[in-house]
């Protein structure tokens, strides 16, 4: 009986040896008489494995083939005049190869062929790789349990190495595409988002809010250089074809020093490049008015500028209140600088200014004793601020202001410029078109209804290094209301804590940013990817036969994972960043962009700019930059190879 079962048993082996041979034997057979495609087919195998494609983008190829074959198809049609067999003449050309290359004249047999044989070639490839990447996703291809893992990442370093090849190409990857999008770089890898050679980024998505996260050295200002340099084009490409405003592009750099001074002068330059006729970097060698403001919201800021103590202390800051509105809201007219404001602080300049008015005299009597206290803290105030709150100058006189903010050497002076500049901006957002305010020589505010003020300006606050002055800027506050402003808003931190001192501000943040989140390398992306979502993935104990069949014994349960993977982001080489967007993710290798020549030395203020006049119909509005002559290699970025 045992030597029944042993022959069993080599029978069977032996059956099953034969059963492989036989199959080998077709398959290699097969795969001899259509030699041409299966060379094809086994190149584009390789090449997809080699640059991590997706199994779509060879399917993609074959598609393309099409018109080729039909080409061929007709062409034959017309030298037979036999319509009916047109479907036949695949199989004519392959023997015709055959008899051809047994002659000796192969070149000539491949290229009558060749029209067949590719997109057949290309669908084999297809059809082998879409099975080895399914195979690899249900954790049922390879030879060791671990294969699918070594798979995945073996593939995530041959598509950085192609999106580094991309961008490296020259006009492979421009700064606009045909439809006015921001291209950011090459996208390494798509998940629940369309995978494309490039990352694009409809323009609307920068006029919306947008979060940026990364940790120092991990390309953060090459991000925000290209995000900056694209929303500049864009906005003067609509503004060229009459479909936009003027664009301003207001930069909040909270981090100061000579680091600081260096983006600045890069950015001068990137965006001179990309169409913004004048950049102005304040304070350093550009001022702002903050005096323009309704005298109400100008009392507002002043008082918010110091900070105010709590509990017993909230005596004095109503103290402070009433003394500033006195000498802001006084009947000769608000303030025209810090020196006058400084000025009206005296208990006898107050009295004198309101001796009209008996309420407004009662106060200036009630709190003559802490005038000199509120004089002292606020000549104080003005003295860390500098000269750069004082004008001239308004957000008008440039297409770019770059602000510089010592966050890092003064964080209190800091905090108060960051939310004087924002109040600035927010009043000039929201302020109406025809008039605009000038200062008299009286020290105080006149009416100037000959400026023109921009009514439709497009403009996108960028705040970097927000992480400096979030203490006391609330800006989750103007992402709530910058909306209706038509003020997009753009805070970029080096970590998720560094977007605001609580964790519920911080999710006010990203409940309001639908323009995405950037996230570069930063050891805690986990709030971020949570706020990503996660899609459906299945895991099962069935058995995959072959070809997407599977064994009907065993279970299968669907489960939940992230979309944004953790471990990934942890990982992001410089230059690195995952655009989160509705759900999806596409990882890309940003493109950096070229800065042209130093600028030459310019005056210590910005001059106003002429105002734009309406344009003409089929005219480009006056002011519209055209190809600026010291371009240089950013001229291939903007208007492409």
């Amino acid at each position: 009986m045992i030597g029944s079962y042993l022959t069993w048993l080599a029978l069977r082996a032996a059956g099953r040896a034969l059963r492989t041979a036989a199959k080998v034997t077709a398959a290699a057979a097969a795969a001899v008489a259509a030699a041409p495609a299966t060379i094809v087919a086994v190149y584009a195998y390789v090449l997809a494995w080699l640059l991590g494609w997706p199994p779509r983008r060879l399917r993609r190829a074959a598609a393309w083939c099409l018109p080729m074959v039909a080409v061929f198809l007709a062409a034959q049609a017309l030298r037979t005049r036999r319509w009916g067999d047109t479907w036949r003449e695949p199989f004519g050309s392959w023997r015709q190869m055959w008899r051809l290359a047994a002659s000796g004249s192969i070149g000539a047999g491949l290229a009558g062929v060749a029209p067949v044989a590719i997109p057949a070639g290309l669908l084999i490839g297809w059809l082998a790789w879409s099975y080895r990447v399914f195979a690899m996703e249900t954790g049922t291809g390879g030879l060791t349990a671990s294969s699918p893992i070594t798979f995945d990442l073996r593939q995530w370093r041959h598509q950085v190495r192609t999106a580094r090849a991309r961008i490296a190409a020259p006009g492979a990857v421009p700064l606009l595409g045909r439809r006015g999008d921001i291209v950011a770089g090459a996208v390494i890898r798509a998940v629940q988002h369309p995978m494309r050679d490039v990352a694009r980024v409809p323009y609307q998505r920068l006029r919306s809010h947008q979060v940026v996260i990364g940790t120092t050295g991990t390309g953060k200002t090459t991000l925000l250089l290209r995000l900056w340099a694209g929303f500049v084009a864009a906005a003067w490409q609509r503004f060229a074809a009459g479909s936009g405003g003027r664009p301003l592009l207001v930069v909040l750099d909270c981090k100061g020093g000579a680091d600081s001074r260096r983006v600045a002068d890069r950015v001068r330059r990137v965006l001179r490049a990309a169409g913004a006729q004048a950049t102005a970097i304040w304070p350093d060698e550009a001022s702002l008015s903050l005096w323009q403001l309704p005298p109400d919201q100008l009392t507002t800021t002043l008082l918010a500028l110091i900070e105010q103590g709590t509990g017993a202390a909230a005596y004095y800051a109503d103290i402070m209140e009433a003394v500033v509105s006195l000498a802001v809201l006084a009947p000769c007219g608000p303030p025209a600088d810090s020196a006058a404001f400084l000025s009206r602080l005296d208990g006898g300049w107050l009295a004198t200014a309101h001796a009209a008015d008996p309420v407004a005299l009662e106060a200036v009597r009630s709190s003559a004793r802490q005038i000199a206290d509120v004089a002292l803290r606020y000549r104080a105030l003005f003295r860390r601020l500098g000269t750069g709150l004082d004008g001239p100058g308004s957000f008008d006189d440039a297409d770019v202001w770059y602000c510089i903010l010592e966050g890092t050497a003064e964080t209190a002076v800091a905090e108060a410029q960051a939310m004087a500049l924002v109040e600035l901006l927010a009043w000039h957002a929201a302020r109406p078109g025809g008039h605009a305010r000038g200062h008299g020589t009286d020290g105080t505010v006149r009416q100037d209804t000959t400026s023109t003020v921009r009514q439709d300006a497009e403009i996108l606050l960028a705040v970097d290094e927000f992480s400096a002055v979030s203490r006391r800027v609330s800006i989750w506050k103007l992402y709530e209301r910058a909306r209706s402003l038509g003020l997009a808003v753009q805070v970029s931190a080096q970590s998720w804590q560094g977007l605001a001192p609580t964790e519920d501000d911080r999710y006010r943040i990203a409940g309001t940013a639908d323009g995405g989140f950037w996230l570069l390398r930063t050891p805690y992306p986990e709030p971020v990817c949570d706020l990503a979502g996660s899609r459906r993935m299945v895991d099962t104990t069935r058995r995959l036969l072959g070809w997407w069949l599977w064994r009907s014994d065993g279970y299968s349960r669907a489960h939940y994972t992230r979309v944004v993977d953790a471990d990934i982001v942890r990982s992001l080489d410089v230059g690195q960043a995952a655009y989160i967007y509705r759900g999806g993710v596409s990882y890309v290798q940003v493109k950096r962009v070229v800065a042209g020549p130093p600028a030459l030395p310019g005056p210590a203020h910005v001059l106003p700019r002429p105002p734009a006049a309406p344009a003409q119909p089929g005219a480009p509005p006056p002011g519209a930059p055209g190809p600026p002559p010291d371009a240089g290699p950013l001229l291939d970025e903007v208007f492409g190879p």
